[in-house]
């Protein structure tokens, strides 16, 4: 794994800023397997940018734009991503513990296999979001819970309970969901 320099990241933002544009010009942010941890992309739009497996590590990404981003097996415990866009991101398989996701939007987003412990998930849109076997144990979230497409085989704290039982499709699924103490 490369660590980028803060130069290079600003490179890379602005050659994909223009990429957005028109794809003919500049390049799309192509940052898989970069180690990102600890650097401060506040308000950076990453839309459609290719961040699998990336270490971001406690990196502060609020406000950021993460839109159909690729951030398969990522690294993102600690991070900030309170007021993040990370609708239809592909997470899967992304560690997301003790992340602040308050806020967020994850719309249509892909979290299966991913861990959430401890994530704050306070306020985050989860309509159409697919959270099939992902690790929830000890996440804060609310009864955005009902908007989700799929908890099948998800492992959830018993304070989530009183959510998850309000699901229109609870009886089908609540074999299969794993409920853990706190």
């Amino acid at each position: 794994m490369r660590k980028v320099t803060q130069e290079e990241l600003n490179q890379i933002l602005a050659d994909h800023a223009l990429w957005l544009v028109d794809q003919r010009t500049g390049e799309r942010a192509q940052l898989k397997y970069a180690d990102l941890s600890y650097t401060k992309l506040t308000d950076a739009n990453l839309t459609n940018a290719n961040l699998y497996g990336a270490d971001l590590i406690n990196t502060n990404l609020s406000g950021a734009n993460l839109s159909y981003a690729d951030l398969f097996g990522a690294d993102l415990s600690g991070a900030d991503l309170s007021g993040a866009d990370l609708s239809y991101a592909n997470l899967r398989g992304a560690n997301l513990t003790d992340a602040n996701l308050s806020g967020a939007n994850l719309s249509g987003a892909n979290l299966s296999y991913s861990n959430l412990v401890d994530t704050n998930l306070i306020g985050v849109e989860l309509s159409g979001a697919h959270l099939s076997y992902a690790n929830f144990t000890g996440a804060k979230f609310g009864l955005n819970i009902n908007d989700v497409k799929a908890i099948d085989h998800a492992t959830f704290s018993q304070d989530a309970f009183e959510w998850l039982i309000l699901r229109g499709d609870w009886a089908k699924v609540k074999d299969t969901v794993k409920i853990v103490d706190n």
